[in-house]
């Protein structure tokens, strides 16, 4: 008698084990899922602000007083436009401003 009912309390304790474990389980995908739909809104607001900041404010207009400019510079740092001086780092930096204003 002793050992049935000892068998009895060891089945239902096994069965209430593993019912707290599914209950457990089940919290933690729970908050998984609620964390990752947290993430994920706080992602597509950054990502709406950074369209907002990639989007010109507007065309700029092309100065060609400073694009001649440029121009004039780059071909005297860098000399001739068939053997360029790319190795000068003057050369480097007038064609970053030529490529910037033209």
């Amino acid at each position: 008698m002793r050992l049935g009912a000892l068998l009895l309390a060891l089945c239902s304790f096994a069965a209430f084990a593993q019912d707290l474990r599914e209950r457990a389980l089940e919290q933690e995908k729970r908050a998984l899922e609620q964390q990752r739909q947290q993430q994920e809104k706080e992602r597509s607001i950054v990502e709406e602000q950074r369209r907002e900041l990639a989007s010109p404010a507007a065309p700029r207009k092309r100065d060609e007083r400073a694009c001649e400019n440029a121009r004039i510079s780059y071909q005297t740092t860098c000399g001739s436009p068939t053997a360029p001086k790319y190795r000068n780092p003057g050369c480097r930096d007038a064609e970053i401003f030529l490529r910037e204003n033209c």
